[in-house]
């Protein structure tokens, strides 16, 4: 029964869902001491359709609460109803810390990026994570709640904050969903501007 309200909700999510919502398929498969990863990503605002990527991404445990990644984005956003291609090698660095309750994640990482028409770029995203260490209620969610913060290139000036709150349903078997609401505030020439999305996430 819960797989069927999971699909239902997805594709009710892709096909009715008009303004601001993004649907993610993430592939997690097990090489080794290493984690490989595929990342499918869409995204729709109040214009329509206009975003796409996809991630290729391999992390390694070099420590029990340490882990080291490295990944590629091939990123399309539509501009003048044309779609331009943004490429994103990446490098990332997890620390998980483990308490009685809560499983707490700090990550950093990494983008350069690679745009049509503009220079090269590099900049910093950081993000807190806190995530129940088990599921709570009668219908078994894991809440967590995250905060993310972008740096310019060259500057490092605080531009972008990502807070996003959360939770991930039970594990079916076609896979792990995780829905979420995303408010997104970024800074324009010394203004902070906000928009929002809800996010449904499938990891298989």
């Amino acid at each position: 029964m819960m797989h069927k309200i999971i699909l239902y909700l997805f594709f009710a999510s892709t096909l009715f869902g008009q303004f601001n919502h993004q649907d993610k398929l993430v592939i997690k498969r097990i090489l080794g001491q290493s984690t490989i990863t595929f990342d499918f990503d869409g995204r729709t605002n109040e214009t329509g359709f206009f975003h796409k990527h996809l991630d290729i991404g391999i992390h390694y445990s070099f420590k029990p609460t340490w882990t080291v990644g490295l990944k590629y984005r091939a990123q399309y956003r539509t501009k003048e109803n044309e779609w331009h291609l943004e490429q994103r090698p990446q490098g990332e660095l997890i620390k998980v810390v483990n308490s009685q309750k809560v499983k707490w994640e700090f990550r950093t990482r990494m983008d350069y990026r690679i745009r049509e028409g503009k220079n090269d770029e590099m900049r910093n995203r950081s993000r807190i994570q806190l995530k129940a260490l088990n599921p709570i209620s009668l219908l078994k969610i894991t809440p967590f709640i995250n905060n993310e913060f972008f740096f310019a290139p060259k500057s490092w000036n605080y531009y972008i904050n990502w807070t996003a709150i959360g939770f991930d349903l039970p594990k079916t078997k076609i896979g792990k969903p995780t829905i979420f609401y995303k408010y997104v505030q970024s800074l324009n020439e010394g203004k902070w501007t906000p928009t929002y999305t809800m996010v449904f996430k499938l990891t298989i």
